[in-house]
């Protein structure tokens, strides 16, 4: 093999190496890289309670279901802060789990199931990378979090079937896009869960 042609292979070798190697170590730092709209666009302190009026919020659960939510009337524009009483309180409800996957921000989406009046709404629980210090009841949402992944199947990008019954609780959430599988008409939500337990199934109860 000519000198000249053995040195081009080598080179677009190389090059294919560097190529793979920056590609790893971008992957490896978005693991390390801080809070911020990676977690979630521009509401991102909102789906992880650090925004400024975080203090604001009624961490004490408030019972509601699925049914409920489904009547509150969405703000006229997407709330940018805590504007509604709806995202200045936690609600507490049981629900069954439908089905559940893990988004490209590391959330973990659930798409939950009232028996009683056969809605279904949406709920996450937030990657642990995007709780910085300024997280309000941080270990309470990693908490819900582990009891979810402790004890259920490794979830993955992709929808599951799950159907379990839970105990849960988050903070109200207007969500802009309400094209999500399984969300509310008026784009209401629970994010981020705050408590998480599991009532039956995934080998309890």
């Amino acid at each position: 093999m000519p000198a000249r042609r053995l040195t081009q292979m080598l080179a677009f070798a190389l090059a294919a190496l560097t190529v793979c190697a920056f590609a790893a170590t971008a992957q490896g730092g978005r693991a390390k890289e801080a809070p911020g709209t990676w977690c979630g666009g521009t509401l991102w302190r909102l789906m992880t309670l650090s925004d400024a009026q975080r203090r604001s919020v009624v961490l004490r659960g408030t019972p509601t279901s699925i049914a409920d939510i489904a009547k509150r009337t969405a703000p006229g524009r997407t709330p940018q802060s805590r504007a509604t009483s709806f995202q200045r309180h936690v609600w507490r409800m049981r629900a069954v789990i439908d089905r559940y996957r893990i988004a490209s921000n590391g959330e973990i989406v659930l798409i939950l199931y009232s028996i009683d009046s056969a809605q279904y709404m949406n709920a996450y629980l937030p990657n642990p990378r995007c709780l910085g210090p300024r997280a309000r009841d941080r270990t309470g949402m990693i908490a819900a979090r582990r009891q979810l992944t402790s004890q259920c199947p490794l979830v993955t990008p992709s929808w599951e079937l799950l159907g379990i019954t839970v105990e849960l609780a988050g903070v109200g959430f207007w969500n802009p896009t309400r094209a999500t599988r399984g969300a509310l008409a008026n784009g209401a939500e629970l994010r981020p869960l705050t408590n998480f337990k599991i009532v039956n199934g995934c080998g309890i109860g």
